[in-house]
């Protein structure tokens, strides 16, 4: 490590100060012999050019929080071999500019020399320093939505409140993969312009479904101007021409400056040499004046000469050139798939927990503000907790990488926790203040954080004062309501006593009021514990067998979602996975049967361990290689929804195993979607159309596995199936070539792959993994699954017989929120940033224009439409507690709410 960092500090004092003369210095032309073909390549790029083009010369450093070491030492790396000689070369070279990928980098640099913060403004306002719009380059899958808006309260918003710098580029130069609705969060957070790699060379107009978009440059592989300056003699120069002939030809058709890229996107663990001949490249270049052929045949050339910039500018000026620039859209599958949920479950179950967490937390402190104006809002603990949930990015693992690993997993961690608190505090003050009279019972306040009324189960622990006795519960009017207890022995061993009930109608974004009374006698607890394979219910007819469900039928239309399967629903099996979590690899490196094994292959016990008024439980346990499976499905008796809870246990580390989890469905004519970041993708329909190019040349379409949200499901001709998962990844392509019919969908539980770099840690995961799932039968069509999909992984929760403030008036059920469109979704309700106002995010998901009503729980006196990050100002009419509001098919927007 010692070696990595004097190369290190070699290269930033060779870059900074041992520059041979700087642009616009250079001594008079020269002429420069070449070969033949490179002859004919500078004489067509000294035609193409015809004076009016430059090329634009970017500097920067890639940079991923850690991976080349761990991140504290990245952080001394990135100041002392990076940005202190950099600045100092800004204030020695006015011509010299340079790009700071991520506002990330410039928020620990001033927490370092917080006596640069204003040098560093100056330069932004100057035009010579560049910096990202994100806060970090990220894995766009890895984040629900407002996790990828915050990216940009945390980037542009944070620089143009602390600089006064207006970011308009969005840096992500690393990653193999784009979210559907990318563009569209980038456009309306006011950023025009991307720098990406790992992707045909080239310009493209990238949109989202809507039709916003952001203009988009990738230079093939971010390393590609490194190379050609790791070229020798004028085998360099070749490259260059080539460069310019394909931007001269391919774009800047127009009359006008024209604009040649060259981005050196460097980073501090490669070799030395050609970042230290970017200098004498540049000056050689600048000079010729005149080439000679092998025939000694000389021409004299006009070549576009370097001159340095940032890359918001050569963006500018290429569009301004350029009449025709191709349009992309969809989403780009992730080849790096296995680099976070599948490696690293712990900390994206942490993650994704937090998705749900923060935005509630929000949500009823907010909700709290309507009941009462003068209530306080935590807004520097979210604060904390949004910036810890979305600061890994995606350099996992790397050098030192276990150390990475577990920051990043201390982050989510954090995150949750502080959300959770967060969330039950708003809960509490509310539940606090609903006039629940003593007379009806203990009240049980049920919270509803989604945007839709529901009907669902939640479960809450009973209070100590219902030790003994048996409990009822009743709704507000006085009605009995079924319920099932169950008793529990929490980490520490204390015994608990559980009670679940369906909560039905819980308003949107809202809350009601449920009650206990104790009834007299003795409190039972529902075990039967029997063997069982089969189960007759209200919506489903169930029979179990080796694996899991071997058949399911449902009994309001007689369809058999599985039946006759080589897998049954809900097995568990393993796979040889060998590959890394990332890499030069052009397709995702699939797993073999090798070591193939399946809870199926064995005579699984199933034992009913509950029955009562809400859910019957099923219960196996069965050893599989290398570790343990535990298994419930827990069938709903008045809900048409069955849970599959799933342990492995005892995971015992065994390096390039994988499991995945089955659930085969016999659906004709099935298409697979899946949720991702404020939409949905339908596998063959919304990806890009063709191979992104450079390395990558599977059709996106056909690539997997792959990330997703809170579902995926298969709508067919007569039925559809919705699974909520709790993993990050899924496969629908069987690899075992076992499977008979239907299709197979595979949430991906483990992977014990390792980290690319060849001094990274393996990701054994060695302990106890849990999951959870939630299947429904529906309709064809996504909109008839995509709320149960996101229900079972957004409970609702309920706060049990807080201390009652009198005479509040506040009613025993409310809506703070609520939008009369299936297909609009309210993915945030928040104190705006930077007044008292209240801002509301929603998005539409069906593809169609929609007038959409939404309805608070206060009267409006004024809204107005934002950016993505609350700036700017377009007033839109209310009326009393409503307004209403055209939404764009697929849009997402952004409103500011005054009471």
């Amino acid at each position: 490590m010692k070696y990595l960092h004097e190369k290190t500090v070699l290269w930033g004092l060779m870059i900074c100060f041992a520059i041979h003369p700087a642009f616009g210095q250079s001594p008079p032309g020269e002429t420069i012999k070449v070969s033949n073909a490179t002859f004919a390549l500078l004489k067509e790029a000294s035609e193409l050019s015809g004076g009016k083009a430059s090329i634009y010369l970017t500097v920067t450093t890639h940079e991923d929080l850690a991976w080349i070491n761990s991140i504290e030492k990245c952080k001394i790396m990135r100041d002392s071999l990076w940005l202190t000689p950099y600045i100092a070369r800004l204030r020695q070279m006015p011509e010299f500019h340079m790009d700071i990928e991520q506002s990330s980098i410039v928020m620990e640099y001033i927490r370092r020399h917080p006596e640069m913060k204003d040098t560093m403004a100056m330069y932004m306002r100057q035009g010579r320093m560049l910096v990202g719009a994100a806060f970090t380059q990220v894995y766009e899958d890895m984040y629900a939505g407002e996790s990828l808006a915050r990216q940009f309260y945390f980037g542009k918003k944070w620089l143009k409140d602390n600089f006064g710098y207006r970011s308009q580029t969005y840096y992500n130069s690393d990653v193999p993969a784009r979210s559907l609705q990318m563009p569209q969060l980038m456009a309306k957070a006011g950023v025009t312009g991307m720098f990406f790699s790992r992707f045909g060379m080239g310009l493209y107009d990238w949109q989202s479904p809507d039709g916003s978009g952001i203009t988009a440059y990738s230079p093939g592989h971010y390393i590609d101007f490194y190379n050609i300056l790791a070229k020798e003699d004028t085998a360099g120069v070749a490259a260059m021409a080539a460069q310019v002939v394909y931007w001269l030809k391919q774009f800047n058709d127009r009359n006008g400056p024209k604009a040649v890229p060259a981005v050196l996107n460097y980073e501090f663990g490669w070799n030395q040499q050609p970042v230290r001949n970017l200098y004498p490249f540049v000056n050689r270049w600048n000079r010729i004046a005149v080439i000679e052929n092998e025939a000694g045949e000389k021409l004299p050339v006009d070549l576009p000469k370097f001159q340095g910039t940032t890359f918001d500018k050569f963006l500018s000026v290429v569009k301004a050139s350029s009449s025709h620039i191709p349009v992309i859209r969809g989403e780009r599958p992730n080849v790096w798939v296995y680099i976070h949920g599948p490696t690293h479950q712990w900390a994206l179950a942490a993650s994704r927990e937090a998705d749900k967490l923060l935005p509630a937390a929000e949500a009823f402190w907010t909700a709290n503000r309507m009941i009462s104006a003068n209530s306080p809002y935590p807004q520097a603990d979210l604060t904390d907790a949004w910036m810890a949930k979305i600061y890994p990015d995606h350099g996992w693992g790397g050098l030192e990488g276990q150390s990475t690993d577990d920051i990043f997993l201390s982050k989510y961690v954090y995150a949750r926790a502080k959300g959770g608190e967060l969330l039950d505090d708003a809960m509490r003050r509310i539940a606090a203040r609903v006039d629940a009279p003593a007379v009806k019972g203990v009240p049980v306040v049920v919270f509803n954080s989604l945007s839709w009324r529901r009907t669902d189960p939640v479960t809450f622990r009973l209070p100590a004062s219902f030790n003994g006795q048996s409990v009822q519960v009743h709704d507000a009017s006085g009605k009995a309501v079924a319920s099932q207890r169950v008793q529990q022995t929490s980490e520490a061993g204390v015994p608990m006593d559980m009670l679940t009930f369906v909560a039905q109608d819980v308003p949107s974004i809202g809350y009601g009021t449920w009650y206990l009374k104790a009834d007299g006698k003795p409190a039972t607890s529902v075990r039967p514990a029997k063997a069982v394979d089969s189960f007759e219910g209200r919506y489903y007819s169930l029979r179990l067998g080796r694996g899991g469900i071997t058949r399911l039928v449902d009994r309001t239309t007689g369809i058999a979602y599985i039946d006759g399967n080589s897998f049954a629903g809900g097995e568990i099996f393993t796979l040889k996975s060998v590959g890394t979590d990332a890499g030069e690899f052009g397709s995702i490196q699939q797993p073999t049967m090798e070591g193939f094994d399946r809870t199926g292959n064995y005579d699984t016990p199933w034992t009913m361990t509950e029955d009562g008024d809400v859910y019957t439980t099923f219960h196996s346990r069965q050893p599989l290689r290398n570790v343990l499976v535990e298994e419930d499905i827990k069938v709903y008796k008045s809900l048409k929804r069955i849970d599959i809870a799933v342990a492995l246990k005892n995971w015992d580390g065994t390096m390039y195993r994988e499991y995945r989890m089955a659930m085969p469905v016999n659906v004709s004519g099935g298409r697979i979607g899946y949720e991702v970041p404020f939409g949905m993708v339908e596998i063959g329909r919304d990806e890009l159309k063709d191979p992104a190019g450079q390395i990558y040349l599977d059709t996106p379409k056909d690539i997997h596995p792959r990330s997703g949200q809170d579902w995926i499901g298969i709508s067919g001709e007569k039925a559809g199936l919705t699974l909520s998962t709790s993993t990050a990844a899924f496969d629908y392509v069987d690899m075992t070539g076992l499977a008979k019919q239907g299709a197979l969908l595979q949430p991906i539980l483990l992977a014990s792959r390792r980290s690319c770099h060849d001094q990274g840690p393996e990701y054994p995961q060695i302990g106890d993994h849990y999951y959870s799932f939630s299947l429904t039968t529906h309709a064809p069509g996504w909109e008839h699954g995509a709320r149960s999909g996101s229900e079972a992984n957004t409970p609702l929760a309920a706060v049990v017989g807080e201390n009652r403030i009198a005479g509040t008036g506040t009613p025993e059920k409310d809506s703070f929120l609520a939008v009369d469109k299936a297909n609009v979704v309210i993915t945030a309700l928040k104190k705006a940033e930077d007044d008292n106002g209240t801002v509301v995010r929603l998005y539409e998901t069906d593809g169609k224009d929609t007038e959409v009503t939404l309805t608070f729980g206060r009267p409006i006196k004024k809204a107005f439409v934002t950016s993505l990050i609350e700036e700017g100002a377009k007033e839109i009419p209310v009326a009393g507690r409503q307004l209403t509001y055209k939404l764009g098919h697929n849009a997402i927007e952004t409103l500011r709410i005054y009471w």
